[in-house]
């Protein structure tokens, strides 16, 4: 309900105009101090008061809708103590509990006093006038939310690396044009087979697996025809393709066939489904064909990356360690994981080295970068830092070796990549160790009746950015059933990306290792990590337990396990 201010100069003498150019029209007039109301059939009609009914201000008020009423009074107390012009919008009901919207407009009229006594003016019915009003306002809400939504699409759309992610991004994008179910079909030989598919999680089920009747018609009319098939409803269908109406009438009630083309020529169509009969508009086709052909780009993306993915992922199980890693006089479990993520493989790896003085070196490295370029620089990487070893250069040396390597190896800035190492050489005879860092995480020790802790290692920085950078030794004694940790950053990022406190959660996970069973206790680190905040990159992990004087020399039972 809105009420005008009043206008009291000369210009408002003047006629008054509608709102609306075509309305139905009652004139009437209040008395204001006796309430008597005289007015034409149309303003009693509007109304739905009888033509010989009681014309008082009540009787109308009594007709105001229960939501107006309050506001119409109040309008009506203001109107009744100045003289101008004034404007009220309402709606009544009538007795078959119908709405109608009104507008009153006129004027107060002063009497021989001065003072308000009458007002005039007429009753206008702009029922149609605010219908069309609501349904503008509604069809632009329903646009806006369409284009967010839209938005929304196009930018999932474009983060999505994945085909599960693709289809999840289109499953909660289905709704932006009233869809309940998406499917991607194309043919193979004499055969059309679903590629993809997804449906609106508020409906009941999914799309079928295998073509119906109807979905091979409309797809295949979209392949003869390389143009978007759009049926409206299902007398459209059976009027289109008559063969289609023995069968039973399927659940949804419009459809769109949409060909596909990606960049190498291979073709298929998005089939969607609707639960609606469907008008498609000029606009709402034009959307419609525009998001498909985003999601076949999308899709076509994932399959590179996904093939990619898969490269990079067999190339990195394949430079890891194969078989168990064994060393006398320790036991050793590790693990590597990949990415739950993206297209995140990178350069993470171990290994054990059996040394020519009978020790062992525990080494755990991560390539900068997540290609296949960093995976297959990890493996010479791996290479070299195993043959220095095995050539029995000490532990600083053989960072040393391996960050010249490297650098000679970046000769072009545009691929240059760098790497973290941790190198440990560990004498089982004894305990002692030498280790060092090459801007890696320091190692965990945790020795027996003692809570797990970082071990002070000073490093130097990452190999392959300076070719004359020095590696410091830490020499140190750890105890007959010490366990050494060591793992890359993607464990320790795993929580929101905070290196702090990923340690911590690391450490507490490590409580209890000196005893515990390694290979529990590295499955235990993986999978709590991933399940409570997922793993965005790469892991490489191992531990590494000396053995006491009763042990049998050596170690692992199981097969590491690539993950």
């Amino acid at each position: 309900m809105r009420t005008a201010a009043f206008r009291d100069s000369e210009a408002d003498s003047g006629a008054f105009q509608a709102s609306a150019s075509i309305v139905q029209a009652g004139f009437f007039s209040w008395e204001i101090a006796t309430g008597e109301v005289s007015c034409d059939p149309l303003t009693l009609a509007l109304h739905d008061m009888p033509e010989n009914g009681p014309s008082d201000i009540s009787s109308f008020l009594a007709a105001v809708h229960e939501s107006d009423l309050a506001d119409v009074r109040d309008a009506l107390g203001q109107i009744a103590q100045s003289c101008g012009n004034y404007q009220i919008e309402y709606r009544v009901t009538s007795a078959d509990g119908m709405h109608r919207s009104l507008e009153a407009r006129g004027r107060v009229l002063p009497g021989a006093d001065g003072l308000p006594a009458r007002m005039v003016g007429v009753v206008m019915d702009t029922t149609a006038v605010h219908e069309r009003h609501e349904a503008e306002k509604r069809r632009l809400y329903e646009r806006a939310t369409r284009d967010r939504r839209m938005r929304e699409l196009t930018a999932a759309l474009a983060a999505a690396v994945t085909v599960k992610d693709i289809m999840a991004a289109a499953q909660a994008g289905l709704r932006t044009f009233g869809a309940d179910a998406l499917a991607v079909i194309a043919p193979e030989g004499d055969r059309l087979t679903v590629v993809a598919s997804c449906a609106d999680d508020e409906q009941g089920e999914g799309p079928p697996r295998v073509p119906d009747a109807t979905a091979r018609t409309l797809v295949e009319e979209s392949l003869d025809t390389g143009a978007p098939v759009l049926i409206g409803s299902t007398d459209a269908l059976i009027t289109d393709f008559p063969h289609l109406a023995p069968l039973a009438p399927p659940a949804p009630q419009a459809w769109a066939a949409l060909p596909l083309t990606d960049s190498r020529g291979r073709v298929s169509s998005c089939l969607v489904s609707f639960p609606e009969p469907q008008e498609f508009q000029p606009e709402e086709r034009a959307i419609l064909v525009a998001a498909m052909g985003l999601l076949a780009q999308s899709l076509e993306r994932a399959g590179l990356y996904e093939s990619e993915h898969a490269l990079a992922t067999e190339l990195q199980r394949g430079m890891l360690p194969r078989g168990p890693l064994t060393a006398p006089g320790v036991t050793i479990a590790a693990r590597y994981q990949a990415a739950t993520s993206g297209m995140w493989i990178g350069g993470d790896w171990y290994d054990a080295i059996s040394l020519p003085d009978g020790g062992v070196a525990l080494v755990i490295g991560d390539v900068q970068g997540h290609s296949v370029h960093a995976a297959s620089l990890m493996g010479r990487l791996r290479t070299a830092v195993h043959a220095y070893a095995n050539e029995g250069h000490p532990p600083a040396a053989v960072l040393e070796r391996t960050n010249r390597l490297l650098a000679e190896l970046n000769t072009d800035p545009d691929r240059a990549l760098f790497a973290t190492c941790c190198y440990i050489a560990l004498d089982p005879t004894d305990g002692t160790l030498r280790a060092c860092r090459a801007g890696h995480p320091a190692p965990a020790l945790i020795a027996p009746d003692a809570p797990p802790r970082l071990l002070e290692v000073p490093g130097g920085l990452p190999l392959g950015i300076d070719r004359e950078q020095r590696y410091p030794t830490t020499r140190l004694r750890i105890a007959p059933g010490s366990v050494l940790a060591l793992t890359t950053d993607g464990l320790l990022e795993a929580v929101n990306k905070d290196i702090d406190q990923g340690t911590e959660r690391f450490l507490q996970g490590l409580a209890g290792a000196a005893t515990a069973d390694l290979e529990t206790v590295v499955d235990e680190l993986l999978a709590h990590t991933q399940k409570a905040h997922g793993v965005g990159d790469d892991v490489a992990l191992l531990l590494a337990r000396l053995n006491g004087p009763d042990a049998t020399g050596t170690a692992v039972e199981r097969r590491p396990r690539a993950r």
